[in-house]
């Protein structure tokens, strides 16, 4: 193991470690130096060491990030990995290290190291740390844990055969107001710890006394007729600062007042609000409620610099500003404006470079000077100054009980000053092997973990407690007494000894669970609350195509946990498919659950259940969407069908209930286009999914009066059984032409009355037998007709009668006349057994044929139309967007040949 401090070794700036275990190399954080002559980590050790396979960002302050853009640049090709609230942060915190650069730059006439475009680089480029807060690297596993310190702010923990590192970035073990303190598991025994030192040499005074002091003083300033500035990092202190106020306000503790918030605080601010599963569960559910607790409106107000004059000629108020060490930004320019008058007073609340003009106004408190120097100008110190201990570091005694508890073999200090560091150094025990690190150096460890001497006690952990606080920022499924659906709330909070859960809903309520009615904890996730929620919520509503989609046939007969099972099916790891899982397994029996011997329940999972599962066919919570959506859904998707109606509800709350789709001809879709259209939107909507059979017969005249322009049309009568439509024209008309668009249009057969026309419906041959025999009775010649047809392995699609009396003839519709002609001698016969003339229809089945057709016809050929039939020539048209094999075509074209009686005329 070797690790090499690049920056933020022997200071506070620039941190940057680069890390190296069993051939892994990874950079943890590259950030720069707010004054000094040299800004940036010393990135030219980099062309000595190994090439990291990935960058990792604890946090995103100024020190941490700073020179990423640059790190970025040397290694495109390598991932940059950050929690999300980090990635968010660092779009606004990015752009502020970039202006210091520059006006440094500018001040010095030298060149920046990096450029706006190399920021917007680093930034399309950033990766989200998984939600399982695990990432493989190389050789190398990483946990991530929580820090405290500021939203998002994480700890790494590098993992190998022979080895085990942490990281701490920069940690605060005690709750704030915004966030809770850092979180390990009792099980953490790293070789290695390298932890920050800020405060090694100092023990923090009791945050709430630190607390009401600021607010008292702030307070009395204001009523004194002063203004009460507050310099704060924009990132952090400045929330806990402006909740710390106002909840005073809101107490009755101090009188209200108007609070200015000026810098990158109202944006950075906002970004809270996106995350709630990141922040302390109290502030989740203010934020819920009430919406932004940071700017309350009427009390603080959000300004820009166009703003600053007219304020500070105003009425007394507080200004909250970054930045919070006085280095430049709205803070500096309201110091010079106030530091003057002894109205006024400017209190700081964070950590004070030894360079920055904030400490200076430390020295002028503590008598050491009475001049404060900020910007170039130099100014009287008049106002009155204040240091209040609300830091968002571990103290001295904190470190010292931390590195106890992990019990390492080697410790190594950063992040802190000499004093610092030398300190906590005294205070920690030989055997965790603190060292000092110097920037610039190089630090190898040789590690065989099977001859560690330091053994750690083992806590005795109650397992279900420990699963319990593991809850805390996870999303849950629960169920309560009173509903039997299932439904998802973030964890904000858990009270271990009374088995409470604290949660938020997916619509944003606050509610308190008991552990009994949590079903499944789905894990942690990266989204913003306001995505993830619309998400879950889809799911709830309609699972079925999350539960289809997933692998199923991986999936064999056995007993699995949770986890196991859905390390399976996953296609992507999303809370949506842990959600869908989850209420696939609530199907199933409880004979077939178990808990095991560590606690967690145990599936019986059966064949049924799995070919059921990748169906759709189990009983499961949204199996079907919502009705009315579903209505809507398919209204959007049929709005450019031509003969699409409408559709509707029918059978509700019965085993038969459906939506209907309603055409105004249906029968001129094909048998195939009605199967698609059924099965498309019942994959959609998971209803099932019928074609009325009603026929718009208003439209009919319509449709011929389309075809027919000039020729009037009367005397119509329509036949619904027979699908036949039947007009008189007042003119000569191309009736072969019309009848056949519209058969194409309607489905229906067109009949011209009056005229001595051949109808398109009945075939002029007529088959007879040479020995006549008795007459049946018409139900009778029917059943015969059916046997006939049965015993010679013809198809026949109706039988009905034509004419009246005597004349009456037996009419048997084939697929097509062409088809028909095959068998005279069988109608013969048929005409024999029944006793009736007869002879076959001369319309063709249209949608049969193109049924058959499309069957036959691959989908290589890429049709680009459904084909067209050409009753005249017995063929069908055929456009492809791939030229077929000839010989494929003749097999193909013979097929249907040998079914239809057409044959294929590609295009």
């Amino acid at each position: 193991m070797r690790i090499t401090v690049l920056g933020g070794g022997n200071e506070i700036g620039a941190s940057c470690l680069h890390v190296e275990i069993e051939g892994t190399a990874v950079l943890i954080d590259a950030g720069m130096r707010i004054h000094g002559e040299h800004l940036l980590p010393a990135l030219g050790l980099l062309e000595e060491l190994s090439r990291p396979k990935a960058i990792l960002v604890t946090h995103a302050h100024a020190d941490h990030i700073g020179a990423l853009p640059l790190v970025h640049a040397l290694f495109p090709e390598v991932p940059v990995y950050a929690t999300a609230p980090t990635i968010a942060l660092m779009r606004i915190m990015m752009k502020d290290s970039l202006k210091i650069i520059e006006q440094k730059s500018q001040a010095e006439s030298s060149v920046p190291p990096y450029s706006f475009e190399q920021v917007e680089r680093l930034l399309d480029a950033m990766l989200t740390i998984p939600a399982s807060d695990c990432l493989r690297i190389g050789e190398l596993d990483i946990q991530v844990f929580q820090a405290g310190h500021i939203l998002g702010a994480v700890m790494f923990l590098f993992q190998s055969r022979q080895a085990e590192l942490l990281i701490t970035g920069d940690i605060s073990f005690k709750d704030g107001r915004t966030i809770t303190g850092a979180k390990v598991t009792h099980t953490l025994q790293p070789d290695v710890v390298v932890m920050e030192s800020t405060y090694g040499n100092r023990t923090h005074v009791d945050r709430h006394t630190e607390e009401k002091r600021l607010v008292d003083h702030v307070a009395e300033v204001i009523g004194n007729g002063g203004f009460a500035l507050v310099p704060a990092f924009a990132l952090g202190r400045a929330q806990e600062v402006l909740l710390i106020l106002q909840d005073y306000m809101d107490r009755g503790l101090i009188p209200e007042f108007p609070i200015y918030v000026d810098g990158l605080v109202t944006p950075i601010s906002g970004v809270y609000k996106q995350y709630p599963q990141y922040l302390k569960g109290v502030l989740a559910h203010r934020i819920n409620r009430e919406g932004d607790v940071f700017l309350k409106e009427g009390r603080c107000h959000a300004v820009q610099a166009k703003d600053r004059e007219r304020i500070i000629q105003g009425k007394p108020a507080c200004i909250v500003a970054s930045s919070g060490m006085l280095t430049g930004g709205a803070s500096s320019w309201y110091a010079e404006r106030l530091v003057s008058s002894e109205k006024n007073a400017i209190l700081l609340t964070g950590y004070q470079d030894e360079e920055s003009p904030g400490q200076a106004l430390l020295h002028v408190a503590e008598g050491l000077k009475n001049e404060l120097t900020i910007n170039g100008s130099v100014y009287q110190v008049k106002a009155q100054i204040g240091k209040y201990g609300l830091s968002a570091h571990a103290d001295a005694h904190e470190m010292t009980m931390f590195i106890q508890k992990l019990a390492p073999a080697h410790t190594l200090l950063v992040h802190g000053d000499d004093d610092a560091r030398l300190t906590l150094q005294s205070m920690l025990n030989d055997r965790y092997n603190p060292i000092t690190v110097e920037n610039g150096q190089t630090y190898t460890f040789d590690i065989k973990r099977e001859k560690r001497k330091e053994k750690k006690k083992r806590s005795v952990i109650n397992r279900e407690q420990e699963k319990i606080c593991q809850w805390q920022g996870q999303f849950l499924v629960y169920k309560q007494e009173d509903d039997e659906k299932s439904k998802v709330a973030l964890c904000t909070g858990v009270n271990v000894k009374s088995g409470i859960i604290f949660g938020q809903t997916l619509k944003g309520k606050t509610i308190r669970l008991y552990t009994s009615q949590v079903i499944q904890a789905l894990g942690k996730t990266t989204r913003m609350m306001e995505e993830i929620s619309l998400r879950l919520n889809k799911v709830l509503e309609f699972s079925l195509p999350i539960i289809t989609a997933l692998r199923w046939e991986k999936v064999e007969e056995g007993t699995y946990t949770f986890e196991g099972l859905y390390n399976r099916v996953q296609q992507e790891d999303s809370m949506e498919e842990r959600l869908a899982l989850t209420l696939c397994l609530q199907t199933i029996d409880e004979q077939h659950k178990r808990v095991g011997t560590d606690g967690v329940i145990q599936y019986r999972i059966v064949d049924d259940f799995i070919h059921a599962a990748a169906k759709g066919e189990l009983p499961v919570q949204g199996r079907k969407m919502n009705g009315t959506k579903a209505l809507e859904l398919i209204k959007a998707e049929l709005r450019e069908h031509k003969g699409f109606i409408r559709c509707g509800m029918d059978d509700l709350g019965t085993e038969e209930e459906r939506l209907t789709l309603y055409f105004a001809f249906p029968d001129a879709i094909s048998q195939l286009e009605q199967k698609k259209l059924c099965e498309e939107f019942e994959s959609k909507t998971g209803w099932s999914i019928v074609i009325s059979d009603s026929v718009r017969q208003d439209l009919l005249p319509q449709v011929v009066s389309e075809l027919t322009v000039g020729a009037d049309i009367s005397q119509t009568s329509i036949l619904l059984q027979e699908k036949k439509f039947i007009v008189t024209f007042s003119i000569d008309v191309e009736i072969e032409r019309i009848q056949e668009e519209f058969f194409r249009r309607t489905g229906f057969t067109l009949e011209e009355k009056g005229r001595n026309k051949a109808s398109l419906s009945t075939s002029t041959a007529v088959f007879l037998p040479n020995t006549p025999s008795k007459r049946m009775e018409n139900n009778q010649a029917i059943e015969e007709t059916k046997r006939w047809a049965e015993q010679r392995g013809i198809k026949v699609y109706k039988i009905s009668f034509k004419g009246q009396g005597p004349e009456t003839i037996l009419e048997v519709h084939f697929i097509s006349p062409e088809v028909a002609a095959r068998h005279e001698v069988d109608l013969e016969e048929l005409s024999y057994r029944t006793g009736f003339p007869v002879t076959y229809a001369k319309a063709p089945k249209q949608n049969e044929i193109l049924h058959r057709a499309l069957k036959l016809i691959p989908e290589s050929w890429l049709l680009k139309k459904t084909p067209s039939i050409h009753v005249d020539r017995a063929c069908l048209g055929v456009k492809v967007g791939y030229t077929p094999d000839p010989e494929e075509v003749e097999q193909i074209n013979k097929g249907l040949l040998d079914e239809t009686g057409y044959s294929l005329e590609i295009k």
